[in-house]
């Protein structure tokens, strides 16, 4: 152990052998003797290592030695190695690889076994001193030493130590390239696997591929491609020349996946070549051809194959095509069962490529070749065929859809194939792959959810769903919440339920995301709301919301960097768009409809990103604009939940009654749709489309787009489809009066509601059912007392089926068949509890009672001209007579007052039961009542057209009660007013945007719509919409109920009640036979005929003006006439509809003390003609024949407003308001028979009182302004132009609720006329109009115009936002300038005047409110708006614009005709504008075009 430890301390010191020896003088034995004497002994006596590196060259100069001295020689050495090993142990190192030098000097010399013997010895002894050498790297002598090494360990052909020496060049290279040296690294690394691959064997493989793919792997660091893809290809065909013969005999009879799972080495090895030559990209010589026989090196390409399609790169694209042409050749004729496979493999890469043609007849050769069942050397093999056969029928289908060619057969042929094959008990072992299995058969079910083929989806969802149960728990989920979504969509709720619990009970598994499981809440959101139960569905809001975070991303930036999108996977963009539709559902239904339209505009914005940066993944590129092919597979689902998204934001608005905003988000829903389907048709969107327009008037597209729904194969797919597709037909056929049709549609809707029902779609686990329907309970209304009722397994479809049902009684009603339409309300009353269906129920059940109850009343000899007759509230004081009279009616209605309730039976009216008027008075106390118990509801949770329609109703039938007496309570007379005010203008509403990100509804969100009172405050209704009015102002409404045959006109002004009439438009024509009729379709007509010609001669004019006399002459011909057809018009309707009581528009304010005299006065004219109000002596003493009517004060008022006898004829006016006087006496039991009274006299008596009346008046007191409520079906007519309304100052706007607005915001404001701006001729083509303007307008201080020039939108934005007025003198109302929602979302509006065509002009749109300009301007807050109706000629409006600003003091400047005995006195912009008409060459064609919309704003600091 001494002498170990010191020779552990032993320094190698160098000898200079030069002094010592004289090597030159001796011969090579003798020299190589002295040295080898002189070492040992220097090494022995002073325990050091001399320099060998300076003597041991010089021993080996000279000739060859003899074979004797040399094999001494040999010895010597050898002793002397071992001698330093004894001596020096470790460190003797040196003398060993000294040594290597001798050996390899004489390796050629000699062929002596004791020489090779010692040689080895000698390596040996080197290799023990590796691991110094790979310590040592620094050293520069080790290279030569490892070179030395390899080279002897080559000459005694001695694998052990060669391998040993390649290893430690491997070590080295390891060693250099952690410390950076990476090149020498990669040169160790080269020579390592060049010394291995020359002692290869099979005992070394492994070791061998191991550092080739080392070595591939630094050059691709370093980005040497090219030599990472020679290595690889090395390596590779090491690798499989070892395997060649297994794999044949494997591939024979076994799948591709088989082979791979075997060799994972080789797998490796492959995806890093694969890897490495898509980098070298054109560079590359790929594939490789290896020396193979031919099954073996198919099998080679086509995992490469399969490599290259894992990656979906799209760099890999041209290498599949290069892989797919090899197996081709390798494979020809004789492997059709492995070609198949490769092509099968690739299939769903080319749906995605752009050589869908060739691979579609690829494809399509396959299929052809595997039905021929001849597989050659692919008989063991076989079994494979059907699956082949299915997958290639499945993108073939795919393909044909992509480049358009419609096959419906290949469809359903790649089902049945599917279904067939998936039933197979040896499934497992007949199927290519499990992966690609599951793969297809999703492929599959998105393929038919695209083309709505949800039965198919179904059947394909139901194999995968058995593949799957007990082998992926996630598919599994997956597989069971996508067959709960599509039999909700078929609306089986029960079936839906049924999947939904499993789902909950698989969510509890380990493998379950916390994506997943927010997916599964959605899907049981959605399912909630389809049956009602929002209070389950917001509690599953409240735990996503605590539970999922929004992602991080700012989905404002389309062009971002994406988030990484894979395939079968949700990314969390994907997870907030469903989360933001969902809840937008949700709001919907609980009626928060601004909140839902902001959650859905956010779904939209979600999908449109998750949608680029699919595309962006596809294409590979980087840059923001990429074309969108939203035909991709992967694109399929996302794309679908885009156009959900956009037919959400549509029904959103369309319930707000926002016409242009639903028909451009429809339209872009069904763009989508066709982008998706292509050949097929897209029905779903297509009908509802088309059933929006049928409801916003226009039949013509309506007929187009569900023609062409009616022939979609779909619909066979999808019976929802199928009754969406009938209810919408039956609208058309109600707007279209195809009254016979319409019946038709309603039958076959609940036809086929009824063959669902009877479908054997029901739930197959009733424990399960039962188990998820007690969690998904729906709680009855909360007035019911009856207890909680489960939900049916087709609710969702009796939802349906109730609202066909109350849509087919209404239709029943109107045709007076009670009897079958009390059977078809005790149907629907039955089949939803939902609030919203409820309330529709109770609406149906209320009209059913008032036309029944109206038609009771025509039936009778006295209230049978009550149709025809005025009605008025008030019409009679409170304390009045009341009639015991009976009427030929039938039988009475009367029901239960909690839900589930059923109408007692009717008779037919026809009937000879005698009954009283109360029987019919407790009839329209029911229709009121029912109304009324859900009317809050209504009003909150109904669409804009529902709650009119249930207002207008509501307001019907208190317009009966009040004038047959069937009002008990008083204070419900007014409130006829309530309800058909407030349902108007109810799309004013600005725009939403989309939501934020981090947002999630609150308790206080879906509270907030149900926490107002549910008692109709009239005082609140008075104080915030009437007595807001300013004094001295009236507002006058004026509609048209549904029927078009009655207006419906109010009077509001401040501290009065309202005053509100029904005129009949023909009660004329019921008085007198003779009287021509005048409805509404014919005012209508007219008025459009008019404008129509109107607008057609005043584009013209430019040219006519221009041109030959005659054609000036007859221009002018032909715009008076259009000028004297309107002011007829204009006259006609105020004489046939109006009547008598034009007066309630009148100007007049009343003086209280001489109508009170005035009203004594008519009622003793009443006593002296009537025979009720004759007195009758008898035993009691004298009364009168009937209890007395007490007409209401304000029925006398409409006397007063038709004027003075003295300064018109009257005569026919009061006849009309006499006749309503006594109708009201007579529908209150004061009968008495027109035909005997002495009407002409009455007349004359009337006129005198009402010619006292204003003899005795002093001060005429008017009303300075009137505003006109006009409703969507009267908007178009002029009515400013009345003659009893020209003149005055006059204004317009759509609702009570706009003028409230308004008059919050500038009540006692004035505009400063120093803060303007204008828009001159932006067109550059009404010079006239520029010149006569231009040189004022540029005078005004404090004012900026854009002259000739059009104005960019950001201008024309703030001119009207940062300004008090805007005067715009060009065409139209500047849309072509600005869009409508630039207009809509401005904070501030200046008062406006749009002086150009047609700038004023509403359009109707059906059930809709009508839309235009106008609109867009009062939504911005716009307090005054002047503009025009129709088209106009621009030098008559030109002068009617100078004469109404100099009138309302604008300016100070007279046109040339007004130029004389000007007077410089102002008025408002009411009567400037009044004044102004007359100045018109055209008073009424020019002059009752411009109309004011809003309020009447004075000037300040006037200019």
């Amino acid at each position: 152990m001494a002498v170990e430890s010191e020779l552990r301390t032993v320094q190698v010191q160098p000898v200079s052998f030069a002094e010592k020896v004289q090597p030159y003088g001796l011969s090579i034995f003798n020299r190589a003797v002295h040295f080898v004497t002189y070492t040992r002994t220097v090494m022995e006596s002073r325990k050091i290592l001399p320099n060998l590196d300076d003597f041991l060259p010089r021993v080996m100069l000279g000739g060859p030695m003899v074979q004797s001295d040399f094999e001494r020689l040999v010895v010597d050495i050898d002793l002397l190695r071992r001698s330093a090993s004894r001596v020096l142990g470790e460190n003797s190192q040196d003398l060993p690889f000294a040594l290597l030098s001798f050996i390899l000097h004489y390796k050629t010399q000699t062929s002596s076994p004791i020489f090779k013997k010692v040689a080895t010895r000698i390596l040996e002894n080197c290799i023990t001193f590796a691991k110094c050498i790979v310590q040592n790297i620094d050293d520069p002598s080790v290279t030569k030493r490892l070179h030395n090494c390899a080279e002897v360990s080559i000459f005694l052909e001695d694998a052990k130590c060669g391998i040993y020496i390649a290893n430690t060049y491997y070590n080295c290279g390891i060693s250099l390239w952690r410390t950076s040296r990476k090149a020498d690294a990669v040169s160790m690394w080269r020579t390592s696997v060049e010394l291995h691959r020359h002692f290869l064997s099979s005992e070394y493989f492994p070791t061998l591929l191991k550092k080739l793919e080392r070595l591939a792997i630094a050059h691709v660091e370093l980005k040497n491609f090219m030599e990472a893809s020679t290595t690889l290809t090395e390596a590779i065909s090491i690798a499989v020349q070892e395997i060649a013969d297994n794999v044949t005999v494997i591939a024979s009879v076994a799948s591709l996946s088989t082979i791979v799972s075997k060799f994972p080495e080789i797998d490796r090895l492959l995806t890093m070549y694969v890897n490495v030559t898509v980098r070298c990209g054109e560079n590359s010589k790929f594939p490789f051809r290896f020396d193979l026989d031919v099954a073996c090196e198919g099998i080679i390409l086509e995992w490469i194959l399969r490599i290259l399609v894992a990656s979906r790169k799209v760099a890999t694209h041209r290498l599949i095509e290069a892989v797919i042409g090899l197996l081709y050749e390798v494979y020809g004729d004789d492997y059709p069962i492995r070609y198949a496979r490769a092509v099968v493999s690739v299939l769903p890469l080319a749906a995605e490529n752009n050589n869908k043609v060739q691979a579609l007849k690829t494809a399509e050769n396959v299929v052809e070749r595997l039905q021929e069942r001849d597989y050659q050397e692919d008989t063991g093999l076989a079994k494979y065929a059907e699956d082949l056969t299915a997958s290639c029928s499945l993108y073939i289908s795919i393909l044909e859809y992509q480049l358009q060619l419609p096959n419906s057969v290949i469809i359903s042929n790649s089902v049945k194939l599917w279904q067939e094959l998936t039933a197979r008990p040896d499934l497992e072992d007949i199927i290519v792959d499990r992966g690609i299995l599951l793969s297809n058969l999703q492929m599959l079910s998105d393929f038919l959810d695209l083309r709505g083929s949800v039965r198919s989806q179904i059947l394909i969802l139901q194999c995968l769903h058995k593949i799957v149960d007990g082998a992926s728990a996630r598919l599994y989920f997956q597989c069971n919440v996508a067959l709960a979504k599509a039999y909700l969509g078929l609306g089986y709720s029960g079936r839906a339920a049924e999947y939904l619990k499993l789902s909950q009970t698989v969510s509890k598994s380990s493998d379950m995301s916390a994506d997943d499981v927010t997916m599964l809440y959605l899907a049981e959101i959605e399912y909630l709301v389809s049956v009602g139960n929002l209070e389950r569905a917001k509690e599953k809001i409240a735990i996503i919301g605590k539970n999922h975070k929004q992602p991080e991303e700012d989905l404002t930036d389309a062009g971002s960097e994406p988030e990484k999108v894979t395939t079968n996977s949700t990314s969390k963009t994907d997870i907030f768009a469903a989360m933001h539709y969902t809840i937008s559902l949700l709001l919907m239904e609980y009626g928060c409809h601004k909140e839902a339209l902001s959650y859905a505009k956010a779904s939209i914005k979600a999908y449109n990103r998750l949608i680029f940066q699919k595309s962006r993944s596809f294409s590979g590129k980087e840059r923001v604009s990429v074309e969108l092919d939203y035909s991709l597979p992967d694109m399929w689902s996302s794309v679908l939940c885009l156009v959900r998204s956009h037919a959400q934001v549509a029904t959103i608005y369309d319930h707000q009654g926002l016409v242009r905003e639903t028909e451009f988000y429809l339209t872009e829903a069904l763009k989508l749709s066709q982008s998706l389907r292509r050949h097929t048709s897209p029905s779903y969107y297509q009908i509802a489309l088309g059933d929006f327009y049928s409801r916003s008037g226009n039949l013509t597209k309506a007929k187009d787009l569900l023609s062409a729904a009616i022939s979609d194969d779909a619909l066979v797919e999808n019976h929802m489809h199928k009754i969406q597709l009938e209810t919408a037909l039956s609208k058309y056929y109600q707007e279209s009066s195809a009254e016979e049709q319409e019946y038709e549609r309603y039958a076959a809707a609940e036809s086929t509601l009824l063959a669902a029902i009877a479908s054997p779609q029901k739930s197959s686990n009733s424990e399960v059912l039962e188990d998820m329907l007690s969690q998904l309970t729906i709680t009855a209304a909360k007035k019911s007392k009856s207890k909680a009722k489960p939900i049916d397994e087709f609710f969702y479809i009796n939802r349906i089926r109730a609202t066909i049902l109350r849509l087919k009684s209404r239709y029943l009603v109107w045709h007076e068949e009670w009897q079958e339409a009390e059977a078809v309300l005790q149907d629907s009353a039955l089949l939803s509890t939902v609030q919203r269906d409820r309330a529709l129920q109770d609406m149906a059940e209320s009209h059913f009672h008032f036309i029944f109850a109206t038609s009771l009343l025509q039936s009778d000899p006295v209230f049978t001209v009550l149709q025809d007759s005025a009605i008025s509230i008030p019409n009679v004081s409170k304390t009045t007579g009341k009639s015991s009279k009976d009427f030929s009616s039938s039988t009475t209605i009367s029901g239960a007052q909690t839900r589930g309730r059923k109408i007692k039976s009717l008779t037919s009216p026809l009937s000879t039961t005698k009954k009283d008027l109360t029987d019919v008075q407790k009839i329209l106390g029911r229709a009121r009542q029912l109304v009324l118990e859900s009317y809050f509801v209504a009003s909150k949770i109904c669409s804009a057209y529902e709650k009119q329609t249930i207002s207008n109703h509501l307001g019907q039938v208190l317009l009966l009660q009040s004038a047959t007496g069937s009002m008990k309570d008083d204070a419900y007379c007014p409130a006829a007013n309530y309800f058909f005010e407030l349902s108007k203008g109810l799309s004013l509403v600005k725009d939403v945007s989309a939501a934020d990100q981090a947002s999630f509804p609150t308790d206080d969100i879906f509270d907030s719509n149900f926490s107002h009172s549910k008692v109709l405050d009239l005082n609140a209704f008075q104080k915030q919409y009437v007595d807001i009015i300013p004094h001295h102002w009236a507002a006058v409404s004026i509609g048209l109920l549904e029927d078009s045959e009655d207006l419906i006109v109010s009077r509001f002004q401040a501290n009065e009640s309202p005053f509100l009439l029904r005129l009949p438009l023909n009660r004329h024509c019921s008085r007198d036979a003779d009287e021509d009729s005048f409805s509404f379709s014919d005012a209508l007509s007219e008025m459009q005929n008019i404008i129509s010609k109107s607008n057609e001669t005043a584009q013209a004019s430019r040219n006519i003006l221009n041109g030959a006399k005659a054609q000036k002459q007859q221009w002018w011909a032909e715009r008076r006439s259009l000028d004297m057809r309107l002011k007829e018009l204009l006259a006609n309707m105020e004489y046939s509809w109006l009547g008598g009581f034009k007066g309630i528009l009148s100007g007049n304010i009343r003086n209280r003390d001489l109508l009170s005299k005035f009203s004594s006065s008519f009622i003793m004219i009443l006593k002296k003609h009537l025979p009720t109000r004759r007195t009758v002596r008898t035993r009691q003493g004298s009364r009168l024949n009937t209890p007395e009517v007490k007409i209401d004060p304000r029925v006398f008022e409409l006397f007063i407003s038709l004027g003075d006898p003295a300064e018109t004829d009257n005569t026919e006016m009061l006849e009309d308001l006499i006749y309503f006087v006594l109708d009201i006496l007579q529908f209150h039991g004061e009968c008495n028979a027109y035909d005997e009274l002495d009407m002409d006299q009455i007349v004359v008596d009337v006129q005198e009182i009402l010619r006292s009346y204003y003899e005795s008046l002093e001060d005429d007191d008017k009303v300075e302004h009137i505003v006109l409520i006009l409703d969507k079906t009267v908007h178009m007519f002029p009515w400013e132009s009345l003659p009893c309304l020209r003149g005055q100052s006059i204004s317009r706007l759509p609702s009570l609720s706009s003028l409230r607005s308004i008059l919050q915001n500038y009540r006692g404001q004035k505009i400063d006329a120093e803060k303007g701006a204008y828009i001159l001729n932006p067109s550059t083509d009404l010079v006239n109009t520029q010149n006569l303007f231009q040189s004022q307008l540029d005078s005004f201080d404090g004012w900026s115009g854009i002259v000739a020039r059009s104005p960019s939108e950001l201008e024309f934005r703030s001119i009207l936002s940062l300004n008090d007025i805007v005067l715009y003198f060009g065409h139209g109302g500047g849309e072509q300038y600005i869009r409508p929602s630039q207009i809509k979302s401005l904070d501030k509006c200046a008062a406006t005047f749009l002086l150009g065509c047609s700038s004023g002009a509403l359009h109707s749109s059906g059930n809709f409110e009508p839309w235009g300009t106008p609109m867009n301007y009062l939504i911005a807050g716009c307090p005054l708006l002047v503009a025009n109706l129709w088209d106009v000629t621009d030098k008559d409006i030109d002068k009617f614009s100078h004469e109404m600003f100099r009138l309302w003091g604008l300016y100070d400047l007279a046109s040339k005709e007004t130029k004389k005995n000007v007077t410089s006195e102002t008025y408002s912009i009411g009567v400037a504008m009044a004044k102004a008409r007359d100045i018109c060459n055209l008073k009424y064609l020019n002059g009752a075009a411009p109309v004011l919309y809003g309020i009447p704003l004075d000037l300040m600091n006037r200019i």
